[in-house]
């Protein structure tokens, strides 16, 4: 067992960028109205009824290496954001083209800022690349005021149909009867919980759940969470595809999105959505920010708090 994999996981991803394929995307990356600008922008645009209610507030990006894209984006609607990555190969890029203020590089497990230095830490599309995620989400909150958004693949169990459920059923009757030997595998599960997964770069790939971080905020005894889902797709070339005109490309991927859409609003087998976007509020949140986001399709869910807190607070050290 090698018990060294997350220095080497920091290593190899530190060089992630260090190679002429990323030196000749960064220029497409920077560059809107391409369809994989527009694919982004859908995620971006989930924080917007946060980002309405908390207008010049001070944001950090985690793992935010592809040209500080997410910073760029809250800049863009009056945030003040700092770039990170472990890698800050194409945020240099970026900073000398004058699409991103600043920049730092930071290893998210082991972020170098004083408690509480931004309001927001924003993690996208990042958090599942880390060795040690939970590590890294811990080091995000600690240097948080007000609140942690992710947005990552979403791993969240789900009841399968009823065509699974029914041949679920089946099978553990035919069990129960001894019919074992006709199956290559004896599961009956009827809960759906994801699947493991690994990119080719090394790293396994760590979705998150809504009842995985709704125990981080329980734990830590913060007031809510909320959640939304979202589907995504990626289609190669995107990167260098224009929206303007009739792209087969464009059409090709709304197609394969809404069909993913349809899946998820009928909660069937395959319904999870690709994408959660997850938000830990450290802080109660006011009326006017709770109907932003209630509008905006989140789930917002108030945590039971825990009734010893006080008591341990005031607990001599």
């Amino acid at each position: 067992m090698n018990q060294a994999f997350d220095k080497t996981s920091y290593a190899v991803h530190e060089n992630v960028y260090d190679n002429e394929r990323s030196h000749s995307l960064a220029p497409a990356w920077m560059t809107e109205g391409t369809i994989d600008a527009w694919r982004h922008t859908q995620m971006y645009q989930c924080l917007d009824p946060l980002l309405g209610q908390v207008g010049g507030s001070r944001w950090l990006t985690v793992g935010d290496g592809r040209c500080g894209t997410d910073a760029h984006y809250l800049e863009q609607h009056g945030m003040d954001a700092l770039a990170s990555d472990i890698s800050d190969t194409m945020l240099r890029v970026a900073h000398s083209h004058g699409y991103i203020r600043e920049y730092k590089k930071e290893n998210a497990e082991k972020l170098t800022f004083a408690d509480e230095s931004f309001d927001f830490v924003l993690c996208k599309e990042a958090y599942h690349h880390f060795p040690r995620p939970m590590v890294a989400l811990y080091e995000m909150i600690r240097v948080a005021r007000r609140g942690v958004i992710l947005i990552e693949p979403d791993d969240s169990a789900i009841l399968m149909d009823g065509r699974h459920l029914l041949k679920m059923i089946t099978k553990a009757a035919m069990l129960r009867l001894g019919m074992g030997r006709i199956f290559g595998s004896t599961d009956t599960s009827i809960i759906d919980n994801g699947s493991n997964w690994y990119e080719e770069v090394g790293n396994y790939g760590y979705a998150i759940s809504k009842r995985e971080i709704e125990k981080v905020a329980l734990g830590l005894n913060y007031p809510h969470v909320a959640f939304r889902g979202l589907n995504d797709a990626y289609i190669a070339g995107g990167e260098h595809e224009s929206l303007l005109g009739d792209s087969p490309m464009l059409r090709e991927l709304s197609r394969e999105i809404n069909e993913m859409d349809r899946h998820a609003k009928r909660g069937l087998s395959r319904g999870r959505h690709k994408l959660l976007v997850a938000i830990i509020f450290k802080e109660e949140i006011g009326g006017n920010l709770r109907d932003s986001l209630t509008a905006g399709m989140f789930d917002v869910r108030d945590m039971p708090r825990n009734p010893y807190a006080a008591s341990l607070a005031s607990e001599p050290r």
